[in-house]
């Protein structure tokens, strides 16, 4: 509730913390309930689809911190630990995931989770507010050229199994 409360203190505070084990296991029961809930409402119990959704929500938040962190060193400010800028994604989307199965507010708390990113670049990692949006837009669009470049890869292989 803290980082959905107040973000900026709640990131400020867990700047120093060590490793990633307790933002992993967040993320994790976050993406556990959203899963389950999902399952159970939307997708009529499919195992396999519940196992989508959960490397989904575990890996993109990973993906997005990976892309994030090379962009900052491409950037030229002082290192950041990749540790770091992980917790934040993690605590950002297992925040917003509690709330995203709800129908029509998966779409709403996109821009919510790219603000509580935000601030957890700007208070936890230490990167200024400008700078912060343009790593958060410079993500989303790397992410977004990505999955558009291995579209038509992944359209191949579906057939070459068929």
């Amino acid at each position: 509730m803290d980082v959905m409360r107040s973000p900026a203190r709640y990131f400020e505070r867990v700047a120093a913390e060590p490793g990633s084990r307790r933002a992993l296991i967040f993320l994790m029961i976050s993406g556990l309930f959203y899963c389950s809930v999902s399952m159970a409402y939307f997708f009529e119990n499919s195992l396999a689809m519940g196992i989508v959704m959960m490397l989904n929500a575990i890996l993109m938040p990973a993906f997005g911190a990976v892309i994030t962190f090379i962009l900052i060193g491409m950037t030229g400010q002082e290192r950041v630990p990749f540790g770091r800028i992980f917790n934040i994604y993690a605590y950002a989307s297992g925040a917003v995931m509690v709330i995203s199965w709800i129908p029509g507010l998966a779409i709403v708390m996109e821009p919510v989770r790219a603000v509580l990113i935000g601030v957890g670049l700007h208070k936890a990692a230490g990167v200024g507010k400008v700078r912060a949006a343009l790593l958060i837009i410079l993500t989303a669009v790397v992410l977004l050229l990505f999955f558009w470049s291995a579209a038509p890869m992944i359209v191949e292989l579906k057939q070459l199994f068929h």
